[in-house]
């Protein structure tokens, strides 16, 4: 079977790697994280091409958190979208730590940008957090949002629901779930 180009998918796993995102969900009792990188581990290699080219999906696992006094946004790339890295090392992915804050709107803005070379049609981030937002306000850059050609689907995972999660994937015509155990959260990545 050939390589169809119309039926290729960009994916970009944009993860919250806050402190709150160590916290245990009441529904499962495993931590957020715990559950992201089972999760994510299994997604990643089951998915994962033995040869980059021609394959239809490609995808690219980040981690966003905010560190420091004043705060600067921290990107932890562990496979990027593009180029496609000739190896996974997804040790990196387990040895993510949950540590300072969530800088939801920078994180938004990251994943648009990773798209902006992007031919594909498909063009999804599947945004994981528990909807913290340490930044400045979805609601501000609603126009960004509602204008990209990226879909972010909003997966949740927390004990209460947010806001502008579910403002984010409503705006970019995405998805929001929020999973309450491990079986919703492998899912909510593989839908």
């Amino acid at each position: 079977m050939g390589y169809d180009e119309s039926k290729a998918k960009d994916l970009l796993f944009l993860v919250d790697g806050s402190r709150s995102m160590g916290g245990r969900l009441k529904s499962s009792g495993m931590t957020k994280m715990g559950m992201v990188k089972e999760g994510l581990m299994g997604f990643v290699n089951e998915h994962w091409p033995v040869s980059y080219f021609p394959w239809p999906l490609r995808m690219g696992v980040t981690f966003y958190r905010l560190l420091g006094t004043p705060g600067s946004t921290q990107l932890d790339v562990v496979a990027p979208l593009n180029p496609p890295p000739a190896s996974l090392e997804l040790y990196r992915l387990d040895g993510m730590q949950c540590k300072g804050g969530s800088p939801l709107v920078d994180a938004v803005r990251y994943g648009i940008g990773e798209f902006e070379h992007s031919m594909r049609k498909e063009k999804v981030v599947k945004l994981i957090s528990d909807g913290d937002n340490d930044g400045v306000p979805v609601k501000q850059i609603a126009d960004e949002l509602k204008s990209s050609p990226v879909h972010f689907d909003a997966i949740e995972l927390s004990n209460s629901a947010s806001i502008e999660l579910r403002e984010i994937a409503k705006l970019t015509h995405g998805t929001y779930t929020r999973p309450q155990s491990m079986a919703d959260f492998q899912k909510a990545i593989r839908k």
